[in-house]
């Protein structure tokens, strides 16, 4: 019976609520260095899997005694493979536990990786601490790729209590060993989210259900690990968002998307912290309006359509916005074909300029998750080769997944240095009233 409701508790781990997680600082970072195994976990990190690989690899040839080595391939293996099946994406951003999907097939790789590791650490005296942290490290390498991959979850279980046993011993010996406090954190985080009873049955069982330490044994690695620091930040991170605490996730994320550039991860998921409203090219317009002495001019331009354009973040805490909107200049049209032309060619300089683009910086103002609200979108306006600031009142109107926005604005276009088209017989003003009409989709961030 024991059994079968340790399995029933593996699968319902998705469904568990997390308690709260504190505010977290972000931790002092003591960064990889750029050689040896320090430069393939850097890569690592990355999602640069091939490159790590080699790296472990040719510092296993240099150092073939040492069990790290093969350990840190395991390592790899299993990042990567995480990363193919989307297992850390799916925690993040479609709040899917990591315990459920569908199981995936063994990985002689990693196993191979793993056994050698364990030999060579079988090797080594009892006190060892490399040895030590090798076989916690096997241990818990072996618990994730039982649990999140292969759906084992009471043999992945008995592997995380073997893990933390050893990294108790190894903490015993050397109590700043950070990198081994990420095998207790684990244990206890993982198993201290379950309803009272389950607790005290997985106690019964020699587990460890305290999650507050958990956390606390997660924090300690964060700040002070060496090869596991970054993973203690992203599964902080991770505790955070599933605690409804994006001021935390946000914390400990923007240090390891500065840190880590090129990984796709850590960016993301920053950004899905944020209200994200993408605008529909196709259903968004800036009408114009030019006074002049004897008549008004009236036109319009299009939104430039790409994967990264268009889309504007703003974090709920602060109302601080990123993003970019793009206006292909060329796009503006009045319907004449001269004074077309001539705004083109002497004014907009679109052959020069072709993108005109706003970068939001801040929104003013509370945006309703349902119904009308006034706000100012503030930032920067970039056209024809210089910036200005930009301010843009709107109301915006939220209906479940998609919103409307529509506003006023008047644009000192001389001001700002572009070309007046006034002729002899024909004088124009020298502002011009931009009317928006856009529409789109927005998401939300989990509520706090």
């Amino acid at each position: 019976m024991r059994k079968l409701l340790l399995a029933l508790l593996w699968l319902s781990m998705a469904a568990c609520a997390a308690a709260a997680v504190p505010p977290s600082p972000p931790p002092a970072r003591s960064s990889l260095r750029t050689t040896g195994l320090d430069l393939g976990y850097r890569q690592l990190y990355n999602f640069e899997f091939a490159a790590a690989h080699r790296t472990f690899q040719a510092w296993i040839a240099v150092h073939p005694a040492n069990p790290l080595g093969p350990a840190s391939e395991a390592v790899a293996d299993l990042f990567d493979e995480m990363n193919r099946l989307r297992i850390l994406q799916a925690e993040f951003f479609s709040r899917k536990s990591m315990f459920s999907g569908k199981a995936g097939p063994g990985d002689p790789a990693f196993e191979r990786a793993l056994a050698r590791a364990e030999a060579l650490a079988a090797k080594a005296p009892p006190d060892d601490l490399t040895a030590l942290y090798t076989r916690a490290l096997c241990h818990g390498l072996r618990a994730d790729y039982l649990g999140v991959v292969q759906k084992h979850y009471l043999a992945s279980l008995s592997q995380m209590k073997a893990g933390q046993a050893v990294a108790q011993k190894l903490l015993a010996l050397d109590p700043n060993y950070a990198d081994a406090y990420l095998a207790i954190g684990m244990e206890n985080y993982v198993l201290g989210q379950q309803p009272a009873p389950l607790r005290w049955l997985l106690k019964l069982d020699g587990a460890m259900t305290n999650q507050s330490q958990g956390i606390e044994e997660l924090r300690k690695t964060a700040a002070g690990g060496h090869y596991l620091q970054p993973y203690a930040q992203v599964l902080l991170a991770l505790a955070a968002v599933h605690a409804h605490n994006p001021a935390g996730a946000r914390r400990l994320l923007e240090p390891l998307v500065a840190e880590f550039p090129h990984s796709p991860l850590y960016a993301e998921a920053l950004r899905r912290l944020d209200i994200q409203a993408t605008l529909d090219p196709k259903r968004t317009q800036i009408h114009f309006t030019l006074g002049a002495l004897l008549h008004t001019v009236h036109g319009a331009f299009a939104l430039a359509a790409g994967d990264r354009d268009n889309v504007v973040a703003v974090d709920p805490d602060n109302g601080a916005a990123t993003g970019r909107v793009v206006v292909a200049a060329a796009s503006g049209a009045t319907g004449n074909a001269s004074r077309d032309r001539d705004m083109q060619t002497t004014v907009l300089e679109s052959a020069k300029y072709p993108r005109i683009v706003f970068l939001p910086q801040a929104l003013h103002g509370t945006l309703a998750r349902g119904g009308a609200s006034q706000v100012t979108l503030t930032g920067t306006m970039q056209l024809v080769g210089a910036d200005h600031p930009f301010a843009l009142p709107l109301t915006v109107t939220v209906d479940g997944r998609h919103f409307t926005a529509a506003g006023t604005v008047t644009v000192p276009y001389v001001a700002w240095g572009l070309h007046n088209p006034s002729k002899l017989f024909l004088r124009v003003h020298k502002t011009v009233t931009l009317e928006i009409e856009a529409a789109g989709t927005i998401a939300w961030p989990a509520a706090k």
